[in-house]
């Protein structure tokens, strides 16, 4: 029974989207799975909170009806009589069951866990077991070997699904990389003979490189983690050389290619390898089939890495409907595309509320792509949109709904702006003019050895394509464009992996930083509007792992009032200002070096009571105009 009820309307919504999709449950032979049938893989995090995250059978049968042959409750996989139920629900029902389990484990402060927990190659210590660890190791073992023992009993279960995303405060990447804890570093010390002196954690990694020992160590360690992984796979042989390990994230950490690839792969139970690149849309303000497009060349550069490495596998790429840009729809065709290309797919099923419309939809549009993927029909991913493409389009001035930008007068006078480099896909703000050619000169920056072209592309506030092109790879090139009204033209800029930044423009230029400007490196100085009815705003800044951001909030007067940083274990810094007797006037706001970490990638987002607008020099600043 439900413990919930679930509003009528929404009900009656998932009823006739299961009623229509004539996928009743057939049994699919286990080793056709991911071979001549397409895996499709729910991760439940939506029905489950319906029973206070435990697994009951309706569960079950709705995702079997609605396509899925796999289904993974989130929570649950240390329970293993759920593990049984679920697994039996699942033969009832025609699917197979992988219970979902971290591949992490938290360490708390001081006892047991001092000197053992993951240490990052800068020093930075995170609250887990180190991958060098017993803790660790014995505690995946107790949990997998058990699962294999009941899939000998019941053959649907058919593996595990092993989670190393890397949640715990300070991350800096997925897990594994090498970890220079106390452990491993004994052992090493130990197997060459050597006295290890006393080394603050920041200090190891250069100790190992200054006297040449460091590949030495990377290799001692992998050793460790592969023998580790041999140990693990051996014990579920002797119960289930069938039991398959499915692991996250693709195409891997170096934990995962170096010791999981070569050690948990087998002619009997190839990897599954779960991507989670193509969860939504990696660009922002692109539309959906461009999106698919880019979609389709990530996987198959993953698959590229793992073909090279020469082991059994199953490819499966990913979707999330919390990520941006995964709406229902495009959420649906992903998962189509991912299906032609690949050996199926897997949802992180998280965002929607199951008595709410947006699961309704979601369901539909999963129904539909499991039909037209059991049927073979993937030309349906390029089927014409039912639904508004909203992702491909930042709401700059909706009709009726907020105040429209308004531009400075365009006057045709070029301006040339301090370089302030972009990642990304970002948006530039273009005042135009009827008649009047615009040019805006853009300049291709190199980033380590990525490579990638300018695109730009301009569009209407309809969010019709007007023009595009390109510029190469290291070049400096021009944007122009003759409007043929007045108005703004957003112009959508990537440079894929690499970056670029604004050198001039002959019309009013700003950027879009309603949602996310994704920069590199800092700012001397952006440009913004207050308006005269904000009493107080917020400013947002983001970093990434040891990527860190500080930002300075200057008043009209160029007085410094406000500040805020992210750190090593706060990726998000938001700056809340009171406009006093400022409101009305021109701000600005300066981009540097955070206390600890390194200036490179950060994001900043305006709080939604400003124009989404920075500017690169004060004449250039956009004000709010009438109610659009």
């Amino acid at each position: 029974m439900r413990r919930n009820i679930v509003p009528a309307m929404v009900v009656m919504m998932v009823t006739h989207v299961v009623a229509m999709s004539c996928l009743a449950a057939t049994k699919i032979a286990r080793e056709d799975l991911g071979r001549g049938v397409k895996l499709t893989i729910l991760i439940d995090k939506v029905m489950q909170p319906q029973a206070d995250w435990v697994t009951e059978e309706w569960m079950v049968k709705e995702a079997a009806e609605a396509g899925f042959n796999v289904f993974s409750p989130r929570r649950g996989g240390d329970r293993m009589d759920e593990v049984r139920q679920v697994t039996e629900w699942c033969d009832k029902y025609g699917i197979y069951h992988m219970p979902w389990m971290r591949g992490t484990l938290g360490a708390g402060a001081g006892g047991d866990a001092e000197g053992k927990r993951l240490v990052w190659a800068n020093g930075n210590e995170q609250p887990l077991w180190s991958p060098n660890s017993d803790q660790l190791w014995d505690w995946m073992t107790d949990l997998i070997v058990e699962y294999a023992q009941i899939s000998t009993e019941m053959p649907n279960l058919m593996g595990v699904f092993l989670d190393y995303e890397n949640y715990a405060p300070g991350k800096q990447g997925n897990c594994y990389s090498l970890s220079y804890d106390d452990i491993i570093m004994g052992k090493f010390a130990q197997a060459q003979g050597i006295e290890l002196p006393a080394l603050d954690r920041a200090q190891r990694q250069g100790w190992l490189d200054e006297r040449g020992l460091h590949d030495e160590f990377s290799e001692f360690q992998i050793d460790h983690w592969r023998e580790r992984c041999k140990v693990l796979r051996e014990a579920v042989d002797k119960l289930n050389p069938k039991f398959q390990f499915c692991v996250y994230p693709a195409p891997g950490t170096l934990l995962m290619i170096e010791a999981i690839y070569p050690e948990w792969a087998t002619e009997e139970a190839p990897l599954i390898l779960a991507d989670p690149r193509t969860y939504g849309r990696r660009t922002r303000f692109v539309p959906q089939e461009k999106a698919l497009e880019r979609n389709r060349d990530i996987l198959e550069q993953g698959m590229q890495i793992a073909q090279e490495a020469g082991i059994p596998f199953i490819y499966a790429g990913g979707i999330d409907p919390a990520v941006r840009g995964a709406d229902p729809e495009f959420s649906g065709k992903n998962a189509v595309m991912i299906s032609e290309v690949t050996d199926g797919y897997w949802i992180f099923y998280e965002g929607p509320t199951y008595t709410e419309a947006d699961h309704a939809a979601y369901w539909k549009w999963f129904t539909w792509a499991n039909k037209a993927i059991a049927e073979g029909r993937f030309e349906a991913q390029h089927e014409r949109r039912e639904t508004p493409d909203e992702w491909a389009f930042p709401m700059l001035a909706p009709a009726g709904a907020k105040p429209a930008l308004a531009a400075p007068e365009v006057t045709g006078q070029p301006i040339e702006y301090p370089p302030v480099r972009l990642r990304g896909a970002n948006i530039l703000l273009v005042a135009g003019k009827a008649a009047q050619p615009f040019k805006v000169v853009l300049q291709h920056h190199r980033v380590s050895n990525y490579t990638g072209d300018i695109e730009w592309d301009i569009r209407t506030l309809q969010w019709d394509s007007v023009a595009a092109g390109t510029i190469p790879h290291g070049e400096r090139g021009t944007v122009t464009f003759v409007p043929e009204n007045d108005g703004l033209y957003p112009i959508i800029v990537s440079a894929g992996r690499c970056a670029y930044f604004v050198a001039s423009s002959n019309v009013p230029l700003a950027l879009y930083a309603g949602d996310a400007l994704s920069i590199i490196g800092g700012a001397e100085r952006l440009y913004f509007n207050v308006p005269s009815n904000v009493d107080e705003f917020t400013l947002a800044a983001r970093g990434a792992g040891a990527e860190t951001v500080r930002v300075d909030v200057y008043d009209p007067g160029g007085n410094q009032v406000a500040t805020g940083q992210t750190s090593l274990k706060a990726q998000e810094a938001k700056i809340t200002v009171s406009t006093g007797e400022n409101a009305g006037k021109m701000w600005s706001l300066a981009i540097g070096k955070a206390d600890e970490g390194v200036l490179e990638d950060s994001a900043i987002t305006l709080d939604s009571k400003l124009p989404p607008a920075l500017s690169l020099a004060p004449q250039h600043v956009f004000g709010l105009g009438q109610e659009g």
